[in-house]
């Protein structure tokens, strides 16, 4: 499958989410206890269009930038030891230099898909460890292809990952959807109040960089309405996401001060708007506010 050139890469700091029309959403949205509580959000998401690798880690209450550090070093191997091509390359990757690295006390999930675009199909190389996860479904049918499974092999508490595999589809209705254990709250209510109707629906009714608007949306009509803990989760179509020569980002993994002075200054919706990629060092202030981190952005 050639590569084209691809379409523009938008964050929008308010809203906390990332865009690139066509083909992938993804975002963050702290728990209702968290801003109750003065924590931070321990979801962090990594975006990487380079080298087409997408990641979700879930920290602890007590260290929630934990799951900030792993990705920040996730993003640090890849620059430094290239992309690997196999399962048995991945494993070793995040053994040797992500999971063997991490603290005891510094717990968090890690999910991450790669994707390997081939002539007519794609092959998505799946780590994961913990209770986040990774679904591959149809997105017509609302079929589930592939998930990923619970697991105690979290950052921090094993020195190894033992769920590196490879899926490989041609399924062009094939959509790949990377969560935190929030989504769920989030998905549950939605069901309970015939919010959304299915997974089919969802797709059927909305393009797949809309979801997380939806998505959040939803959380700020049904405010108080009921709990969830910290969501995060990227939705992406891996026949129609590119590569492209773009600085990666991390979203999320805030302290407990930082969290306080987005949720003190954002939350206004003065900062509720989009971003393109060629800008973002004219926001790179902004961004970091909002607990959005361009890797590699000159200071």
């Amino acid at each position: 499958m050639a590569i084209k050139e691809s379409l523009t890469v938008e964050i929008n700091p308010a809203r906390r989410i990332l865009k690139v029309p066509g083909a992938l959403c993804g975002g963050i949205s702290t728990g209702t206890d968290k801003i109750r509580s003065g924590y931070g959000n321990g979801d962090c998401l990594y975006f990487d269009f380079e080298h087409l690798v997408f990641a979700a880690a879930d920290g602890s209450e007590r260290f929630p930038w934990a799951s900030r550090d792993l990705l920040n070093r996730l993003s640090e191997s890849l620059a430094k030891s290239g992309l690997p091509d196999t399962v048995p390359g991945w494993k070793k990757l995040v053994n040797d230099e992500i999971y063997s690295i991490q603290k005891y006390q510094h717990k968090t999930t890690f999910s991450c898909v790669a994707i390997v675009p081939e002539a007519e199909s794609v092959s998505l190389i799946i780590s994961h460890g913990g209770d986040s996860v990774v679904t591959v479904m149809n997105c017509i049918t609302g079929a589930i292809c592939q998930q990923t499974g619970r697991d105690m092999k979290f950052a921090g508490r094993s020195k190894d990952i033992a769920d590196v595999t490879e899926y490989t589809t041609s399924d062009r209705n094939c959509r790949v959807l990377i969560s935190t254990d929030g989504f769920n709250d989030v998905w549950r209510f939605c069901l309970r109040h015939s919010l959304l109707g299915g997974t089919r629906d969802v797709f059927k009714r909305y393009p797949v960089d809309k979801i997380c608007e939806l998505i959040s949306g939803i959380l700020a009509e049904n405010e108080g309405r009921f709990e969830y803990d910290d969501i995060g989760f990227i939705i992406i179509d891996p026949f129609r996401v590119q590569k492209k020569k773009a600085k990666s980002v991390l979203m999320g993994g805030t302290t407990a001060y930082e969290e306080a002075q987005f949720q003190e200054n954002y939350v206004s919706g003065l900062h509720d708007y989009w971003v393109t990629d060629e800008k973002w060092s004219d926001a790179a202030g902004e961004f970091s506010e909002a607990g959005i981190m361009i890797l590699g952005q000159e200071k």
